[in-house]
């Protein structure tokens, strides 16, 4: 996202000096770095304020996403107004949070208080017609990382129908509606404001969109409509998917396979999950590289253990956030989303199960095993764990003890054994079709499992991927 703004604040620069925009390309550069200073240095203060750590990246997308709502503006007659907007938006992350998670889209609460309070709103300039291809195209290219095509997609299908309904007929300009499509790819996907499960982000979306459309008809004459849309259904997200950030203390970390590390992190507050589900983790660290300070990962612990535990593989030459957690000392904290996700077991204990992990792609199932321990409760299950060696293999203990609870494991050696195929399915899970499959391990395997299943008939699939989660976690 961050990269992807900076080639459209480029862009529209480019084009101003062109001429094909009518802005002053010194206002546009120069407005962008003075919302950039202002958005990272109160994000700074504010951190210290509230005792947080500061987040440069989410600093600077919203200070890109001002530049490309807000004005543009030159800079002589607008430090005010611009001033004013930045801090607002740093400050209702801090200020309007709930277990330290913000309530509100920053940026569009920002312009909607700077329009009610110093006349001063949004005009949306970033999408423009000659903008448009680099909206879409760079936005598709966002939706492919993080998986929110459901999202945007109920979104733009009901603002299209209800603008054709509302008007009596579709043209071609109710489509080229390019301030919507850069709402839609940039603004409306926020993480921490939008539902986090597939059937939610599509309410969301369609909710957004009646909103939208429907507030000039409520309101007439009203010129807020974006943002106002989007503010309630950050409400609107509020009560469907009610969500918090967690503090967790490290209290210790320890190897359990070649290259993989359990990190242990004591909650500094109650909370509650179910085993399967994954958080958010927020780690600032010095010199982010392009997938900057976040990370999906599953909690590996089950409920019933005191302590909330990360498992992740950590190659020699691994990512910055990985570097940071490895680096991270005992007592030092990090921060975490509340608990997400549905791949979980299904409550009736009848269903017979099918389990198939690729390398680390194991923890959610580790979770939920030592759940079926804790609760000395037996399910059907039978588990495909797979791992280039032997060596590689963790919670091999656990997974030899669940035998009592009804777990069979046949472990994987791809390097030997080849990987698991349509011919390894029938042989190891000889009732595969009765079974309801969960698999969970890199995207590329995932994708590659489940269509396999799809062609043998398997009638129920769950599927475990995070955005971005490539090879490891």
């Amino acid at each position: 996202m961050l990269y992807y703004l900076l080639l459209l604040w480029a862009t529209s620069v480019i084009l101003s000096f062109a001429g094909y925009l009518p802005y002053n390309p010194v206002d546009i550069l120069l407005s962008g770095v003075y919302l950039g200073v202002v958005c990272n240095l109160a994000n700074y203060f504010l951190a210290k304020i509230f005792k947080a750590r500061a987040n440069l990246e989410s600093a600077s997308i919203t200070a890109l996403i001002l530049s490309l709502i807000f004005g543009p503006l030159a800079l002589s007659e607008s430090l005010f107004a611009l001033t004013f907007v930045g801090v607002v938006c740093m400050a209702s992350k801090y200020v309007l949070a709930i277990k330290k998670k913000h309530i509100f889209n920053p940026a569009a609460l920002g312009v909607f208080l700077s329009a009610i309070f110093i006349n001063s709103g949004a005009s949306w300039w970033g999408g423009s017609i000659y903008t448009l291809s680099v909206v879409i195209l760079g936005g598709l290219l966002v939706l492919t990382k993080i998986k929110r095509f459901g999202l945007v997609g109920s979104f733009l299908l009901i603002y299209f129908l209800g603008k054709a309904f509302l008007s009596g007929n579709f043209t071609i300009n109710s489509f080229l509606a390019p301030p919507v499509w850069f709402f839609a790819f940039v603004m409306l996907v926020e993480p921490l404001t939008s539902p986090s499960t597939r059937n939610k982000q599509v309410i969301f979306g369609a909710a957004v969109a009646l909103s939208y459309v429907f507030l000039p008809r409520i309101i007439p004459g009203y010129a807020y409509g974006l943002e106002t849309a989007l503010l309630l259904g950050n409400l609107l997200n509020l009560a469907l998917s009610p969500s918090f950030n967690l503090v967790l203390t490290l209290r210790e970390k320890k190897k359990v396979a070649q290259d993989t590390w359990d990190f242990y992190f004591e909650p500094m507050s109650k909370f509650t999950f179910t085993s399967g589900q994954y958080l958010e983790w927020t780690l600032p660290h010095k010199n982010p590289d392009s997938r900057g300070f976040r990370r999906y990962f599953t909690i590996s612990s089950s409920p019933e253990e005191k302590q909330v535990m990360l498992t992740t593989r950590v190659a020699e030459k691994g990512s910055s956030f990985k570097s940071a957690l490895m680096n991270l000392k005992v007592r030092e904290e990090l921060v975490a989303s509340s608990p997400q996700g549905d791949f979980v077991l299904p409550k009736d204990k009848t269903i017979p199960l099918a389990f198939i992990a690729g390398g680390i792609g194991v923890t959610p199932f580790r979770g939920m095993v030592n759940h079926l321990l804790a609760k000395d409760e037996k399910r059907d299950i039978v588990l495909l764990f797979s791992n280039k060696e032997e060596k590689e293999i963790a919670f091999k203990e656990l997974f030899e003890k669940a035998k009592d609870a009804g777990v069979k494991t046949f472990y994987i050696n791809t390097t030997k054994d080849g990987h698991i195929d349509e011919e390894m399915i029938r042989e190891k899970i000889s009732d595969y079709q009765k079974r309801t499959f969960y698999i969970s391990g890199p995207q590329l395997m995932v994708e590659a499992i489940g269509k396999m299943l799809l062609k043998m008939n398997v009638a129920k699939i769950k599927t475990d991927l995070f955005p971005g989660y490539a090879e490891t976690q």
